[in-house]
This record gives structure tokens, sequence and C-alpha cells, in this order.
């Protein structure tokens, strides 16, 4: 995990001063180790509630290529097909993913409300 912080993270964040890293809390994230390293490298970190899925638009993308993957007649036997399939799919994902205009972006106020009202909690958004 260090890394892969170290190669990327660090750098990117110290030319861009106003960058804020957002990461889920899985496990290999939020261990002490990990967070205390990101604060030793002045990387700024989004705070989130231990269960807050539904604030990262990223899991759109991945349940969205998680179902292409699932749909294929065939499915990857290996890593190198499981790559291949990936990259294919990636490859074809629509713009609207990327754009502001998509439901994911519009949705985040809807999604911080139901969040809160849960109390950090899933909230099936």
């Amino acid at each position: 995990m260090q890394d892969v912080l170290q190669a990327h993270v660090v750098p990117y964040t110290a030319m861009h001063r106003n960058i804020v890293f957002q990461q889920d809390n899985a496990i290999a994230h939020s261990v002490r180790y990990t967070q205390q390293f990101l604060e030793k490298s002045n990387v700024q970190v989004l705070p989130r509630p231990a269960l807050s899925l539904d604030l990262n638009p990223i899991e759109n993308l991945w349940d969205y290529l998680q179902r292409r993957l699932d749909s294929q007649d065939h499915r990857p036997q290996n890593a190198d097909d499981l790559e291949h399939s990936l990259q294919r799919h990636w490859n074809a994902i629509p713009r609207h993913f990327f754009t502001d205009s998509s439901k994911v972006v519009s949705s985040m106020g809807r999604r911080c409300a139901a969040v809160l009202e849960a109390q950090g909690g899933h909230t099936h958004c």
C-alpha cells in the first residue's frame, strides 16, 4: 500500500496542493500505519463515515464493470483473461460516467443527506 501511495498519490498531491485524497474505508486504507503515512506525507484526506460506499462515485463505476463481466458469455479463466475483459469494458464505458451531468454526481446531495440520516451507515442510495 505504501509503495502505491509513495509512487502516485504523494507526488501528485505535492504538485496540486488543493487536492483532497478520497479513499474508502477498506482495512488497508484505514489502518493506523496508512493514516500516519498519509499524514506524514502531507496528503489531505477526506474524512468519511465508516460505511460510506454511497458517497464514493467510483463505486458506481466498479458496479458497472462487475455487471459487464457477469454478463459475458465466457467468464475470464485467468488473470490475463480478466485484464483483457476489464480493459475492453473500461474502454467502452459511456461518457456520462465521467461528466458533471451524470446521475451519480447530480445525486450526491441526496446521498449525503441519506448518509447523515443513517448516521454514517449504509443507505441503499
